[in-house]
């Protein structure tokens, strides 16, 4: 994968506050729906991603059940003419409720507020449970003819590649 292909994997889930959330019911049936997120960097961990969701959505549900977790980002549609070219990434993880007793409950708003100012009204609600994703693997289509799979290691690189000068 190249230092381009990298560096706009990392733009596009930075870039990005919205994705598709598939996780599964109990039943074993899919289940999509719509959530934003936030990108959390932590000294000495993979980044992971935030998400604040309600316990009356039935998503919150399943990831508290233990459901795996998808999540697929994409670019604006209208930053192509060809929407088999939208850039795009499938991520698959899973998801661990952060506590608001937690030590890291208030680092971890705060990060998610920083991105999303719009919902802090959302944490006074006491149905709202913030969680953290971690990332497992991706599936990054750049465009056409453009697709990867990488895992934890190397989705981490990617996250982590910076800008060159």
């Amino acid at each position: 994968m190249r230092y381009e292909d990298r560096l706009a994997l990392r733009r596009l889930i930075e870039e990005q506050q919205a994705a598709a959330l598939g996780t599964v019911t109990p039943d074993g049936v899919p289940f999509v729906s719509y959530v934003l997120y936030a990108v959390e960097r932590r000294d000495g961990h993979i980044p992971s991603l935030l998400l604040l969701l309600s316990r009356l959505a039935a998503h919150t549900n399943h990831l508290l059940a233990g459901s795996p977790l998808s999540l697929l980002i994409t670019a604006s549609p209208q930053s192509v003419t060809d929407p088999q070219a939208l850039a795009r990434v499938t991520l698959q993880g899973s998801a661990q409720d952060i506590p608001r007793h937690s030590p890291d409950f208030p680092t971890a708003q705060l990060t998610y507020l920083q991105r999303l100012p719009t919902q802090q009204h959302l944490f006074a609600l006491p149905d709202f449970t913030l969680f953290r994703v971690t990332l497992h693997e991706a599936r990054y289509i750049g465009g056409f003819g453009r697709a990867f799979t990488l895992d934890t290691a190397r989705l981490a690189e990617a996250l982590m590649v910076t800008e060159s000068v």
